[in-house]
């Protein structure tokens, strides 16, 4: 394991002070919608102008309810997080591993919500260009996510998350009724 996964891992078991952790779990969500996602969406929108061309009641009736599901989605995975008593911020980790409620059809239910939420802005907005910027963040956090926050996870949480990470997506859930069930755990090797 290099350097930085166990420096990482470190930080991440380190006692987080409950007023620091509620804090951020209150105004963190905020903080990433207007500027992880909001901000580079309006950039993009204003430095070029790429119309969906979409009739504007046809974009508003698609995005808005496309954008409220996945803002919906967004809150429900804060909700787990705080319950495992972590934020959706890597500085509070979960001192578990959270597999219930989305996270049983795809290990990043909160990407997936920014997808949503910026797919919907987009389409409502009736411009590629807001819906393309919006979506550079979670793409890179994706990367990020893929290959160095997986590692942390599997060695801080070992066979549990290995089990968790077997069995369930990384981000497009499974069809209902393909081969694994959504958070199942993998099955035991034979000795």
């Amino acid at each position: 394991m290099n350097r930085y996964i166990r420096q990482h891992i470190v930080f991440q078991n380190r006692n987080v002070n409950r007023f620091f952790r509620t804090l951020l779990i209150l105004t963190f969500p905020a903080f990433f919608l207007y500027f992880f996602l909001y901000t580079p969406a309006r950039l993009a929108s204003e430095t070029m102008s790429l119309p969906l061309g979409l009739p504007e009641g046809v974009a508003t009736t698609l995005g808005v309810p496309l954008g409220l599901a996945g803002l919906g989605l967004y809150l429900w995975t804060l909700v787990l997080f705080a319950l495992a008593k972590g934020a959706q911020i890597p500085v509070v980790p979960t001192v578990s591993v959270v597999s219930t409620g989305p996270y049983a059809y795809t290990r990043n239910p909160m990407q997936t919500s920014a997808v949503f939420m910026m797919v919907g802005a987009g389409i409502a907005m009736n411009s590629w260009s807001f819906m393309l910027g919006g979506l550079l963040i979670p793409i890179a956090y994706l990367i990020y996510i893929r290959y160095v926050e997986e590692v942390e996870l599997e060695a801080r949480f070992g066979d549990e998350y290995l089990a968790y990470k077997a069995t369930t997506p990384f981000l497009v859930p499974r069809i209902p009724g393909s081969r694994a069930t959504p958070g199942a755990r993998a099955p035991e090797a034979d000795p």
